[in-house]
């Protein structure tokens, strides 16, 4: 089949839905953040089969089979890796070349140099914006409170006011003025003579993708030149549907907050982050598309819709809320007062009064009430019909029982109807919906069929001492909380871990260049029994209780551990220095004996 590049594989596992693929043979269901079915790996009667749509894996707690979605693949087609990898770039769009034997090198920088034509054009903006040439754009920033750290962070620039600086500058690092056309970075003029750059006088905010990389800019204009922001057209990297700004950035606090806020404009969500405000993103356009409600939902089933209180922002809230719905998460959307726009609101009231304001944000229901009431209040029966019509295919998605109920009556209140008119409505809806469902068979599997010897799934799970379960715990609080890291890595070293599987998983952690936060993306460095223990250690739940003194006591006691083990070395060591007459060698390894002793027995109680 030929080899498949990382970067290649990295873009299908992007692309790829762990849930969507997992769902054509297991029937799943949603509890909590995670979905739960039948292992197709082993026999059982009780679902312990569990798919992370944040972290795109799947783990098994009964057999301990664990992956990315190319694994599962893998164990339930008996695929090689990149038969599943060939497989899902298929559905998913992405292109593998037909490659015999070593990949072509020159094939990876074909791919690769469009990247890093952005990023060098991104580098020029940014280093204008640093320079003489951008104080106007630095003097905007300022009044916007944006900070020299915000400006790091999300790499802000400046585009010169001249006609060709860019074109200039990548053309003397070798670019040809065609690709640059390519990617939307200059135009050619109507002559059809030459080009000229796009981006003119415009602070410019690169736009990346979920792995961070640069695939277009947004560009604000300085002297009220139209239009007030120009984005990068449509190229082979730069798709707003399939884009969110900021998601590269947020992940983690969407996370872990359990939902995620989406803006209208790039300063909504500089400014958000300017406060510390980290689990927003920014549509790069009106309503919510398909593509982008999927991306959100590898990290939370809940979606905060934060538009711009005018009339254009209402109507781009509601058509995509429905979608939202259909698609399995909970939507709510907050209403700013006095028609302002979160960066105006962020200035005037600060963090305190925007969580207030998060907390009192509509439901689904209740919006489409409140937008339907503040137009005309409806008197006639014409009028409670066609509002009532609008809510109803969102009271079919509500799945709690008491949430429907209560949702029915603050209808029937809002529309001054009885309850039992809305429910019987409700019930017609229902029914003329079933008529119009075209009944599928779904393909079921065999939940004890048996799995192909060349993967191992049985993984010994009894962790043999103190020290083992320390690494174990160790690694489960960095993952759950990446911040952990930091004290670890002053502490503890690849040489402290015994356990082969978790000194693995350390050893990659221990690389900066990995997807960390990325847990499917990790799983590729890891052979079958790392990728099982990685999915265990992801899927388990860590104790609750204090994270920092638990990580504490897991460095004392792998140091203690560590300390002992080398204390049995040096021991050995040193009889056979003694058996051999060294007597220098005899006096260093005692000395060394006795400070290790002292570390042992005073540092480390």
């Amino acid at each position: 089949m030929g080899y498949i590049p990382d970067e290649v594989a990295e873009e299908v596992l992007q692309k790829s839905d762990i849930v969507q693929v997992v769902s054509e043979y297991v029937l799943l269901k949603r509890s909590g953040k995670n979905y739960f079915g039948l292992c197709p790996f082993h026999q059982e009667d009780t679902p312990s089969f569990s798919v992370a749509p944040d972290k795109q894996i799947f783990y098994c707690f009964g057999c301990h089979a664990g992956g990315n979605v190319f694994k599962f693949l893998m164990l339930k087609e008996g695929l090689s890796y990149p038969e599943a990898v060939r497989r899902l770039a298929q559905k998913v769009g992405v292109y593998i070349p037909q490659i015999q034997g070593s990949y072509n090198i020159q094939e990876q920088k074909k791919k690769q140099r469009p990247y890093k034509i952005m990023a060098a054009a991104a580098e020029f903006f940014h280093q204008n914006l640093l320079g003489p040439e951008g104080l106007a754009a630095r003097n905007y920033l300022q009044n916007r409170d944006v900070t020299g750290e915000i400006i790091k962070t999300f790499q802000i620039g400046y585009a010169p006011a001249g006609w060709d600086n860019l074109i200039k500058y990548l053309t003397s690092k070798g670019c040809k003025e065609k690709e640059l056309e390519r990617l939307g970075l200059i135009i050619k003029n109507r002559q059809g003579t030459s080009y000229y750059d796009r981006f003119r006088n415009r602070v410019i905010l690169p736009i990346k993708d979920a792995a961070g990389r640069i695939v277009g800019f947004g560009g604000r204009t300085l002297d009220g030149s139209t239009p007030k922001y120009l984005n990068t057209p449509e190229t082979s990297l730069f798709n707003k549907r399939h884009l969110l700004y900021g998601l590269h950035l947020s992940r983690a606090a969407i996370r872990d907050s359990g939902y995620a806020v989406v803006m209208e404009g790039y300063m909504d969500v500089v400014a958000a982050h300017r406060l510390g405000i980290k689990n927003v993103v920014a549509s790069l356009g009106t309503a919510l598309t398909r593509e982008q409600v999927k991306l959100l939902m590898r990290y939370t089933d809940e979606i905060v819709i934060a538009y711009d209180a005018d009339a254009a922002g209402v109507k781009a809230a509601i058509r995509g809320l429905d979608l939202i719905q259909q698609m399995g998460c909970r939507v709510k959307i907050l209403q700013i007062p006095d028609g302002k726009d979160p960066d105006e609101y962020f200035r005037l009231n600060g963090v305190k009064e925007w969580n207030k304001l998060i907390k009192s944000a509509y439901n689904l229901i209740d919006y489409k009430l409140h937008v339907a009431v503040a137009e005309r209040i409806p008197t006639t029966a014409a009028e409670k019909i066609r509002v009532l019509q609008q809510v109803l295919p969102n009271l079919a998605h509500i799945k709690d029982p008491v949430d429907k109920e209560e949702s029915i009556k603050r209808v029937a209140s809002v529309l001054n109807v009885s309850w039992e008119t809305v429910t019987s409505e409700f019930k017609r809806y229902i029914a003329k919906q079933e008529k119009n469902v075209v009944k599928q068979g779904k393909i079921w599997v065999n939940t004890g069929k048996f799995v192909n010897n060349t993967h191992n799934t049985n993984l010994n799970t009894h962790l043999t001492d103190a020290r083992q379960q320390a690494e174990y715990l160790l690694l489960g609080l960095i993952l759950t909380d990446f911040n952990l890291f930091s004290i670890v890595k002053e502490q503890i070293t690849i040489d402290h871990f015994q356990n082969k599987e978790l000194k693995k998983i350390f050893s990659l952690l221990m690389q900066s260049n990995l997807p960390v936060n990325e847990p499917a993306r990790l799983m590729q460095r890891l052979d079958d029994k790392g990728q099982q223990v990685l999915g265990r250690l992801l899927s388990e739940k860590i104790p609750a209780g204090n994270k920092l003194s638990a990580l504490e006591d897991c460095i004392k006691i792998i140091k203690k551990q560590a300390g002992k083990r080398r204390q049995e070395e040096l021991l050995h060591q040193l009889k056979e220095a003694e058996q051999l007459g060294d007597q220098k060698r005899v006096i260093e390894l005692l000395q060394e004996l006795q400070q290790l002793h002292h570390t042992i027995n005073t540092d480390l109680p």
